[in-house]
């Protein structure tokens, strides 16, 4: 199989089995932003100008970030977002997307060099902060369920889920961190890939506050 075929198993893989314990999901209701006419600030319920700047991005020198406009790192519609969830069951991905308002995506991914490790972020706009919360709500707490999963909690983060996956590739045994992540009408996905045991969930939670720290400063809370 080849690294962009893997990536792409990677991303739907990830989704396919998603199960995680309310116990280990932070959760809050969707705030809402009051602004003046004469206010400048961005607001919660705006489409981003440039959708790949909401993704964080100041990783360290040896995240290798795929060419942008590629297959792995490039902007993404409704048919598209929905293969990356689920590429068995795209016209009902398309549906769940479209009945939360979905309107863009982008994708971005990062080789870590010198290792087996992948760092891939989809930000998802859907229709309002309200329908960002009910995609995300769905996707925790669905009735999907895999004994590969295991969840780990978020504390640091509200509206943030993650768990950890498991699953075997020609080179050998891979591991997978995942965190979902909502703010204002972003949603977020995180997956960090690596050979089992070269990586943890604290590693992709790093990363994760730093990019609700990102969306926020956008005016994404």
């Amino acid at each position: 199989m080849t690294r962009p075929a893997r990536l792409r198993q990677a991303v739907v893989t990830s989704l396919l089995g998603m199960v995680v314990l309310s116990g280990c999901s932070s959760h809050k209701s969707a705030s809402v932003t009051t602004t003046s006419v004469e206010s400048t600030a961005p607001v919660p319920s705006a489409v981003p100008y440039d959708l790949r700047m909401t993704v964080f991005d100041r990783l360290p020198a040896n995240y290798i970030e795929e060419p942008a406009g590629s297959d792995l790192d490039g902007p993404l519609g409704v048919a598209g977002t929905a293969e990356a969830v689920d590429d068995q069951e795209t016209a009902k991905q398309v549906t769940i997307l479209r009945q939360y308002g979905f309107r863009s995506a982008y994708q971005r991914t990062w080789v870590v060099k010198g290792t087996g490790e992948t760092l891939i972020i989809r930000v998802q706009v859907m229709g309002s902060p309200g329908q960002a919360l009910g995609y995300f709500n769905l996707l925790t707490f669905g009735d999907r369920t895999s004994a590969q999963l295991t969840a780990f909690p978020t504390p640091q983060l509200s509206d943030a889920s993650g768990f950890t996956r498991s699953f075997t590739e020609p080179t050998g045994r891979q591991v997978a961190q995942d965190i979902n992540l909502v703010r204002g009408l972003l949603f977020y996905h995180f997956i960090f890939t690596g050979p089992q045991g070269s990586i943890s969930p604290s590693d992709i939670l790093r990363i994760a506050e730093s990019q609700s720290a990102e969306a926020v400063s956008l005016g994404y809370p």
